[in-house]
């Protein structure tokens, strides 16, 4: 499958995804950044398969208009969906940065969603064939990224008060964590 079927298909799964899981006050707005997905996956279809990868301008423009409304408002999912759904025409995939938290458990919390994220972005799914386990791929990607977005406002927040301004970030240690349990033994 050519980069551009495969970003129409991701496109088309992504209307699937926030037109089911979106949330919003306003219908129309939710209308709009479905017919948004669906128009650009159509746009993509269109593209001859092994044109040369230079997205037309009012592709791109229509893209970026899409992942404006999607950061203007609080859908219950990230515009990462955006990124993941054109990564393979845009040849990038989203990722997620460490939030540089000071209190260790939310430095924790940081790091197991920016390993969830490397583990679901990598491990083939997206690729896939089956419509079904890509679908899954994008939502929990999606997901993922929301829930670092809440994380990040929670850190800002901890680290601004005054016990921990000008502290240094905890840096998470893998394997260094471990179980109530095991203390014991």
């Amino acid at each position: 499958m050519d980069a551009y079927t495969a970003t129409a298909r991701r496109l088309r799964l992504a209307a699937d995804i926030f037109e089911a899981r979106a949330h919003h006050c306003t219908r129309a707005v939710l209308d709009l950044v479905t017919a948004g997905f669906r128009s650009a996956a159509s746009a993509f279809e269109d593209i001859a398969p092994g044109a040369p990868y230079d997205l037309p301008e009012a592709l791109t423009d229509a893209i970026d208009a899409l992942t404006a409304v999607f950061q203007a408002h609080d859908f219950g999912l990230s515009p990462a969906l955006v990124e993941y759904a054109v990564a393979p025409a845009a040849e990038e995939t989203p990722r997620l940065r460490a939030l540089g938290a000071v209190n260790a458990e939310l430095a924790w919390e940081d790091f197991e969603l920016r390993c969830r994220q490397r583990v679901l972005a990598n491990g083939g799914a997206l690729d896939s064939l089956d419509d079904e386990t890509v679908s899954w791929a994008l939502r929990s990607l999606a997901t993922v990224h929301y829930q670092h977005e809440v994380l990040a406002d929670r850190i800002a927040v901890d680290n601004a008060t005054p016990d921990n301004r000008g502290r240094e970030a905890f840096r998470p240690i893998p394997g260094a964590r471990t179980a109530p349990d095991h203390h014991a033994a």
